[in-house]
């Protein structure tokens, strides 16, 4: 596609000049090949972005409670490596897991690594989970490195690196999830799917797993398009398999970029995923002079019922790492539904929206109060210029469809009861106020 450079104050990238005539998806929306050309692109490197966007998300964030980070990092302290902190640690995790990751892009140190990489066969083979077989260290970055040496088992009683809620990209059997994964697929693989594996803290967000399948399962009866998962223990551990929708059937990367990435590349104030607001996602929506999305209004009202959906399920978390664009039959559109947690059933994480939406909580020049959760819910679809009658039935589906959620929410098997009372409670108020609006 083009070569990356690092300066100390800038990253660079170029296209190569025989991929600009291939068709073919580009760094990213921002960075469509048939609008940069043969210019470079040039952005200045700041605490939040080393790299370009796209590429900076191919590196697990900073922090000792990444599980991915730390896995990389440990492995790589294994053979020696031991970069300084900062750009040189990223960009060594970057050479060993910056190809097969969540999206379409991968980088390599060179040529020769990217020839090697595409040169080797889909492995298809399958590990059936046993007590006394787990997945070892040297053969899940063997995917990434042929020269891994066997360390330290990653799937057993425990992860063995902490970390908010640790994930795996690897594969299971096209018919389901028969307790046997594999290594993530390429390129002619056969009879596997991509998923990505969530392991369960049950000490920081018991029931985490059951909570997802349900928010899962309430959002795909809202008429949201859902990946297909899968529940189940490993060695004890609740883990639930999702279905990877950035590729596709023949295991081709499909082009996925979050939100977060797209903006961020438009727009320097954007630092963190949830440093936007839903208002102002509508407004690049609608005034991009690029297309970010095919039908600018079908994706406004997905935004706004995707945010209803989370006001009543209890997932204060859609943030914009969690809203993403994909590209099928050359048609930009959001991705289906994934990470729709309640995360509101943890004290922690308790809050009902992590970006602001139509001034809520907001004291207006002439109001005697903030702006409460009804009136800031009328202005949000006013400033996505959603019509009062498609804002009535989006809000009407979204209490029907989640009429008994708080039944079931109790009825999970997994979630301790301190923390369903607490977002039983929460959700019965908020529900009777969202029903009160009038349009």
């Amino acid at each position: 596609m083009g070569r990356l450079y690092i300066t100390e104050s800038e990253c660079r990238f170029s296209y190569e000049l025989d991929y600009l005539n291939t068709g073919l998806p580009g760094l990213g929306l921002i960075y469509e090949p048939k609008i940069i050309q043969e210019n470079t692109i040039v952005r200045q490197r700041t605490e939040f972005f080393d790299f370009l966007p796209p590429i900076q998300f191919l590196v697990p964030p900073k922090g000792d409670k990444n599980f991915q980070r730390q896995l990389i990092l440990n492995y790589l302290s294994k053979k020696g490596i031991r970069p300084r902190p900062g750009i040189d640690t990223d960009w060594e995790i970057l050479k060993v897991a910056g190809h097969g990751a969540i999206g379409h892009l991968d980088v390599f140190e060179n040529d020769d690594k990217a020839l090697e990489w595409y040169s080797k066969p889909s492995k298809n083979e399958l590990f059936e989970l046993t007590h006394d077989i787990g997945f070892s260290l040297k053969e899940f970055l063997t995917w990434f490195d042929d020269d891994a040496e066997s360390l330290i088992n990653i799937i057993g009683p425990t992860p063995s690196v902490g970390g908010a809620i640790p994930k795996l990209l690897l594969s299971i059997a096209d018919s389901g999830w028969d307790n046997r994964i594999g290594l993530p697929t390429k390129l002619g693989a056969q009879g596997i799917t991509d998923v990505v594996v969530k392991f369960e803290q049950s000490n920081h967000y018991p029931g985490i797993i059951e909570l997802e399948a349900l928010a899962l399962d309430i959002h795909k009866e809202a008429g949201f398009e859902v990946p297909r998962y899968w529940t189940s223990c490993i060695n004890g551990l609740p883990v639930i398999a999702v279905d990877r929708f950035d590729r596709d059937q023949y295991h081709n990367p499909v082009f996925t970029e979050s939100l977060y990435s797209v903006l961020a590349s438009g727009d320097r104030d954007v630092t963190h995923h949830y440093s936007y607001s839903y208002d102002k996602i509508g407004q690049a929506i609608d005034k991009s002079p690029i297309d970010l999305v095919a039908n600018r209004m079908l994706a406004k009202e997905h935004l706004f019922k995707r945010l209803i959906l989370s006001f009543l399920t209890g997932n204060g978390d859609l943030h914009l790492e969690n809203l993403s664009i994909i590209k099928t039959q050359d048609t930009f559109a959001f991705t289906p539904v994934y990470d729709p947690t309640p995360m509101r059933a943890y004290p922690i994480h308790n809050m009902l929206s992590v970006m602001p939406f139509g001034n809520y909580g907001e004291l207006i020049s002439g109001q005697s109060h903030p702006t409460g959760l009804q009136q800031a819910i009328k202005n949000l679809a006013s400033h996505l210029r959603i019509k009062k009658a498609v804002t009535k039935k989006i809000v009407s589906d979204s209490l029907n469809v989640t009429a008994d959620y708080i039944e079931r929410l109790n009825a999970l098997a997994t979630l301790p009861d301190e923390n369903k009372n607490n977002l039983s409670k929460t959700l019965a108020s908020l529900r009777n106020e969202v029903a009160a609006i009038t349009f």
